[in-house]
């Protein structure tokens, strides 16, 4: 508590009572030069904030206490209204999981049919996998084809992800290989294994799409004109084939190595000579001549090195070089 948040008059209150434990009112006005009306406020003012105790009877003037034991009380009640607060929030989620265990299934199955709604335009879609990840009670399975992603994108589904694990849901997921080849994509997947997801890396996989807890889906509107159109699938006939097609891809992709694993024993000494040389920022020209290779030649060691090390550019592979400690 700082004297800031008490009135001058309260405070010259408080050093009053401090001083007099039979003060009263009348005496207070008289010692302090200020009217009734302000005295009432500031006593009113530290009773509020517990520098003021009414005595039982309620007919002897309020004490005093000690700024430390007004700080006590204080605590002690934010503790207890957090405590309130924390069973509240705890009544509230179980209500909404029990209306969520009635209510999802009449949602999701409809009869046992597919049903299915549009939606497109990327800001759309992200809200429709949040609001998908928000429903979810026990796993969510996802396929990821395509070109890799912006960085921006692939944080905001590194964070969704994470609040999915962090309520317990499980998460697997199946992405291209290409994504371990891009310094950004691969520290996204490197993220979302250390935080609990289940990843393998394909080289092939047929189409995207996101199925939460095996009831409901988002995939591909492909029957639309639009490029970015995607539909959501609700029901069981559906979805069951969808996870047969998951289980397939899953059982013939790879488990996500660390980043490098098994590069540093791959690079020969020739790849190793390249990559020190390329460090120094000589040109293409230069190196060959060094290494006694055509330029073609190089160029075709260069382009295999880069893959080795996951990277597209000469600045990407001087800077995994140095991460790995390969330029010694």
């Amino acid at each position: 508590m700082s004297t800031s948040t008490i009135s001058s008059h309260a405070l010259r209150l408080f050093e009053y009572a401090s001083a007099h434990s039979d003060w009263t009112m009348r005496g207070a006005c008289d010692r302090l030069g200020a009217p009734a009306d302000l005295i009432e406020q500031a006593r009113d003012e530290l009773l509020r904030v517990g520098l003021l105790t009414l005595s039982p009877d309620g007919r002897s003037p309020a004490t005093a206490t000690t700024p430390e034991a007004a700080l006590l009380r204080l605590l002690t009640a934010e503790e207890e209204a957090a405590t309130r607060l924390t069973d509240q929030i705890r009544r509230t989620r179980e209500q909404i999981d029990a209306m969520r265990g009635v209510f999802l299934p009449l949602h999701t199955a409809r009869a046992g049919s597919a049903t299915g709604e549009i939606v497109s335009g990327q800001d759309m879609i992200a809200r429709v996998l949040g609001d998908m990840a928000d429903l979810a009670t026990s796993e969510v399975l996802s396929i990821n084809p395509g070109p890799v992603l912006p960085q921006e994108v692939l944080a905001q589904g590194l964070r969704r992800d994470v609040r999915l694990l962090e309520r317990g849901v499980a998460v697997r997921s199946i992405h291209l290989r290409p994504m371990t080849r891009i310094i950004h994509s691969m520290a996204h997947l490197q993220e979302l294994r250390d935080a609990g997801a289940k990843l393998r890396i394909a080289s092939i996989v047929p189409f995207r799409f996101t199925l939460v807890d095996r009831v409901q889906a988002l995939v591909p509107a492909l029957h639309t004109n639009a490029a970015d159109a995607m539909m959501v699938l609700r029901g069981e006939a559906v979805t069951a084939l969808l996870v047969k097609v998951f289980e397939m891809c899953w059982a013939s992709a790879s488990p996500l190595e660390p980043a490098g694993a098994g590069h540093e024993e791959e690079l020969s000494a020739q790849q190793l000579w390249v990559l020190r040389l390329m460090a120094t920022g000589r040109k293409d020209e230069a190196i060959a001549r060094e290494l006694g290779l055509s330029v073609r030649t190089l160029r075709r060691v260069m382009a295999d090195l880069m893959t080795r090390l996951g990277v597209e550019s000469r600045f990407q592979a001087g800077f995994e070089a140095a991460r790995r400690g390969l330029l010694g």
